[in-house]
């Protein structure tokens, strides 16, 4: 009982701010309609999440004491590597009527930011009064996967939030998983057929960003 009780306490928050994120767009959708929504919504839910941000960053140091190149190759590779296997078994991606500047800014910049600052930073943080990093890293990637809305992205949130979980963990310093997170979703967005050569390329990626991040 005193383990749910800490894992509730730990996800309050999350739950919290989901909440009003649900709220914002449910009540843009209701001023502006569906349509209007798909871009208002979306600049609505991004100065909300830019609020939040900016709000934890008074706690947070940034200290810049790292390398940061190995993890921008792992974000990318990672990122290559599932979509790729994704194209290859023929899953197809819904395409948003979002323009590609904005989706970047959002989708590649913003939200990659805040989502890390709240659960990486935030919940794992309170999640350490397990005391056990292998289980901050599972309960960490699991309910950062569930947030998300469907099969394909839920899977692919848990691979980023494994990594993403343990160099948070291992280095202290939120801006590596951040620049993951970053790198991975703005090259998701330049991704749309399977391609053997790009693969191969995201393997490469992926072998030097694991062996030059253990330095």
């Amino acid at each position: 009982m005193k383990y749910i009780k800490n894992l509730f306490l730990s996800i309050r928050e999350i739950l919290l701010i989901m909440l009003i994120q649900y709220i914002l767009l449910f009540g843009c959708i209701l001023i502006f309609g569906m349509d209007k929504s798909i871009i208002l919504g979306t600049i609505i839910l991004s100065i909300f999440e830019l609020i939040y941000i900016f709000i934890k960053l008074k706690g947070i140091k940034l200290s810049f004491k790292h390398n940061y190149f190995p993890y921008m190759l792992l974000g990318i590779s990672l990122s290559i590597i599932y979509n790729m296997i994704i194209f290859k078994l023929g899953i197809k991606f819904d395409i948003t009527s979002i323009p590609i500047v904005i989706d970047i800014i959002v989708s590649g910049i913003i939200g990659p930011i805040f989502e890390e600052v709240l659960f990486r930073y935030s919940l794992i943080n309170k999640l350490s009064k397990f005391n056990h990093n292998i289980l901050c890293i599972i309960l960490s990637s699991f309910i950062f996967a569930i947030c998300h809305n469907n099969i394909i992205t839920i899977i692919y949130a848990f691979i980023i939030g494994l990594f993403n979980s343990y160099y948070y963990i291992k280095k202290k310093d939120i801006l590596v998983p951040t620049i993951i997170h970053i790198s991975a979703n703005i090259v998701s967005s330049f991704l749309f057929n399977f391609n053997p050569y790009i693969l191969i390329l995201g393997i490469i990626l992926f072998v030097i960003g694991i062996t030059t991040s253990k330095k």
